[in-house]
């Protein structure tokens, strides 16, 4: 039976071994997981990034071999999330008045492009779940281990070892911390600055057996 003790699952499928570096404060509360992707080639080179003090990072990496490992204690936040887009405007529903506060911030004078959309950014952290995407300090990152392919603008396909270990790793988490498997786990690319198929493949097989 798959438990967490002291923030750490133990289940003979994961293999933990935390890295402090891209660990950054106390987890309160979990709202969502983010399912992203490593743009690397192997699990190795993610695990030895961190071992090497690097400071983003995800609580999960599945390798292509489907091994699950976990590098981050489930209680505390990992920087994983980045930049949010606005979810209002993603889904056609913001009001009018924050409509046009985010226009106006979009396109103020005098900032380049990023430091505007960082204020975006920050200005979407304000608002309460889910009226925004999720953050880092209310969410779990999954890392799932591939290469982005600048030919086809997407990630290799993932593994079916990935594919299988990845969707029993969310489907455990949903049901321990008592989340919607349809509205709750968000590819990153959805809802961050990032290529926007980043986590699609993944999303797409996980919702395929809700």
């Amino acid at each position: 039976m798959t438990v967490i003790e002291n923030g750490l699952l133990v289940d003979r499928n994961v293999e933990v071994k935390i890295f402090p570096s891209i660990q950054h404060g106390d987890l309160l509360k979990v709202n969502s997981i983010v399912l992203h992707r490593t743009n690397s080639p192997t699990a190795a080179s993610v695990l030895n990034s961190y071992k090497a003090g690097q400071k983003t990072g995800s609580h999960f990496l599945v390798g292509k071999d489907g091994k699950i490992h976990q590098t981050a204690n489930l209680k505390r936040v990992c920087w994983h999330v980045g930049i949010l887009q606005v979810r209002c405007l993603n889904e056609s529903n913001c009001e009018t008045a924050d409509f046009e506060n985010i226009n106006a911030l979009l396109h103020k004078k005098g900032m380049g492009f990023g430091q505007r959309v960082r204020k975006v950014s920050e200005h979407e952290k304000q608002k309460p779940y889910p009226l925004r995407y999720p953050v880092n300090a209310e969410s779990l990152g999954i890392e799932v281990v591939g290469m982005f392919q600048r030919h086809t603008q997407d990630y290799e396909v993932p593994t079916q070892a990935q594919l299988y270990q990845t969707q029993w790793l969310v489907r455990l988490l949903v049901g321990i911390y008592g989340l919607r498997i349809l509205s709750d786990v968000y590819a990153h690319g959805a809802i961050a600055r990032k290529q926007p198929a980043e986590g699609s493949q993944l999303l797409r097989y996980i919702f395929s057996g809700a």
